[in-house]
């Protein structure tokens, strides 16, 4: 019989979220090293499945040593707009867009779940195609947007090439969705020390990164 992540994806974010808490605690050197996500949030997800998104993708980037500050500039918070939100991405940060669907036309392997623009700072990730893969791979979407939001915010730390396995391959098949179903998808060793040194110490620019 098969198990269905949909069911138990809550239980299990619970227990990684405090895990992540718990490794952010044990390891303070890397306390002034934070990679700040603004979220703009155009596809009007429910608060739930973006709650989820960061909190799963926290806990991804943290197994590599980086902590992260989530900003919403725009979706599920009410309120004044942060003055980060306008300012240009050169203090640790990048942009996370939402958008309901991929805007481009389709290519041979179908339409990625997310796209990432390296030298701007900036990526986006595709609501549809995410609920589409996730149902079929019995993943909740929160999982899945954050698996998608991780791999591109990758990308825009260490740059456009992907690996053979693990977050950063090209294109998931059956055995990465069933990782992330037991949120066992990683960065490799290599990936992880590339990080470390990307995420700037507070009040530096991200090594590379260019004005919008």
């Amino acid at each position: 019989m098969k198990t269905s992540w949909q069911t138990t994806g809550r239980a299990v974010l619970g227990a990684v979220w405090l895990a992540a808490a718990a490794l952010a605690r044990e390891n303070p050197p890397m306390s002034s090293r934070i990679l700040t996500v603004l979220v703009v949030d155009y596809a009007g997800v429910p608060d739930g499945s973006l709650k989820d998104m960061e909190a799963l993708s926290s806990v991804l980037l943290s197994r590599a040593g980086v902590r992260t500050e989530w900003v919403h500039c725009l979706g599920h918070t009410a309120g004044s707009r942060p003055a980060i939100c306008d300012a240009n991405l050169e203090t640790g940060s990048v942009l996370l867009r939402i958008l309901k669907a991929y805007p481009g036309t389709q290519n041979k392997l179908g339409d990625p779940l997310g796209t990432a623009m390296v030298e701007s700072g900036y990526a986006s990730i595709y609501v549809s195609e995410i609920e589409r893969d996730a149902a079929q791979n019995e993943l909740t979407a929160g999982c899945l947007m954050a698996y998608a939001a991780t791999h591109e915010i990758g990308h825009l730390l260490l740059g456009p090439k992907h690996s053979p396995a693990g977050i950063m391959r090209a294109i998931w098949g059956p055995a990465e969705y069933r990782a992330m179903g037991q949120r066992g998808l990683n960065f490799n060793r290599t990936q992880q020390a590339a990080l470390r040194l990307a995420v700037p110490v507070a009040g530096e620019r991200l090594a590379g990164l260019r004005r919008p």
